[in-house]
């Protein structure tokens, strides 16, 4: 056992009636926080009882949110997400303690915004998860002992409806107006087809990522979605069209996209570049209501690599994607484009 002096020198004062007033304010703070919970022999377990005991107020766990994942390297469209739910939740409860906030006032503020704002069954449920996010976040860090958001329900999601497969008429006439109006977007849609590459990820994808000796494409693990440094493939078609651009003339950290006039240059695009050119596209050939978006070339191109006869499991590693889960989504709308012609067993 540590001793532990707690007179901060006190005993030094010269006057009794200022030592006895000195003494007694000391007696009675500590009175109140052993109460309270404080151990001076266990700091760590005294530290963790007046967290929950001075519980802090929700704008400072925001603030403390966003530093955690700002440290921790979360993608700013992800957190910018979070953040927006918390905000409309204080907005809704008001600025109060973390520990007075009970299951029925999360769900109170769910079915408001629901109503109010006619939240999908997604939006619902992002805004479930961003307040378990924090919540969780609080009851690590000692701030609560429980999460009011654990035993909340979920929605039921509605199949969307976005990221559409082309039809055969409707992509020919999107790649017949892009190779006619705007180059950029047209290798920007065929390097999605080609590498799986996402919009994101190709924003940020410098010269010095190509590799046009050893014929592949390597995304930075801080750039990939999935954290990961995996190498895609380049293929023959899409690597005569890199080779158009006369890539070893550039600077190795100027942009493959960095210029909408000359294609590359030294600064990265906007996050919404391709997808308005894209949207303009879809906008002169009047098909902005069929749910086209520039995934759509993604998920084309694995369906065609399915029918084409690769497997799930190629297309799997092609996407760079974590789990054979995660491809089938980018091949619901396979049954589409297989007809049924085997006659039916007979009984």
């Amino acid at each position: 056992m540590v001793r532990t002096r707690l007179t901060k020198q006190l005993n030094r004062i010269k006057e009794y009636p200022e030592k006895l007033a000195a003494f007694l304010e000391l007696q009675a703070s500590c009175t109140t926080a052993l109460r309270s919970g404080w151990n001076p022999i266990d700091a760590r377990a005294s530290a963790e009882k007046l967290k929950k005991l001075n519980s802090i107020y929700l704008e400072d766990a925001k603030l403390l949110f966003i530093e955690y994942h700002n440290g921790k390297g979360t993608r700013a469209t992800t957190l910018r997400s979070y953040i927006s739910k918390i905000l409309m939740f204080i907005e809704h409860v008001g600025n109060r303690r973390v520990d007075k906030i009970t299951d029925y006032d999360i769900t109170d503020y769910l079915n408001t915004y629901e109503r109010k704002k006619q939240w999908t069954g997604v939006t619902y449920n992002y805004a479930k998860i961003s307040l378990n996010n924090l919540f969780k976040f609080l009851m690590v860090n000692k701030y609560l002992s429980a999460n009011p958001v654990t035993q909340l329900e979920r929605r039921k999601v509605v199949r969307t409806e976005s990221h559409q497969v082309f039809s055969d008429d409707d992509f020919v006439s999107i790649m017949k107006w892009l190779r006619t109006f705007d180059p950029y977007c047209l290798l920007f849609i065929q390097a999605i087809y080609y590498t799986c590459i996402r919009p994101r990820e190709l924003r940020f994808t410098q010269l010095k990522f190509i590799d046009l000796k050893r014929n592949r494409i390597t995304i930075p693990a801080h750039i990939a979605k999935n954290k990961k440094a995996i190498p895609v493939k380049i293929d023959a078609t899409f690597r005569a069209e890199l080779l158009k651009l006369n890539i070893e003339n550039y600077p190795q950290d100027y942009f493959l996209f960095g210029d909408t006039t000359s294609i590359i240059g030294p600064n990265r695009i906007g996050e919404n570049t391709p997808y308005n050119r894209f949207q303009k596209c879809l906008l002169e050939l009047n098909l902005t209501n069929k749910n086209y978006t520039l995934y759509s070339f993604k998920h084309l191109s694995n369906v065609r690599k399915y029918l084409a006869g690769w497997t799930i499991a190629e297309i799997c590693a092609a996407n760079r994607h974590s789990s054979l889960v995660e491809t089938e989504t980018y091949l619901k709308d396979l049954i589409k484009f297989i007809p049924v012609t085997k006659p039916v067993p007979v009984i």
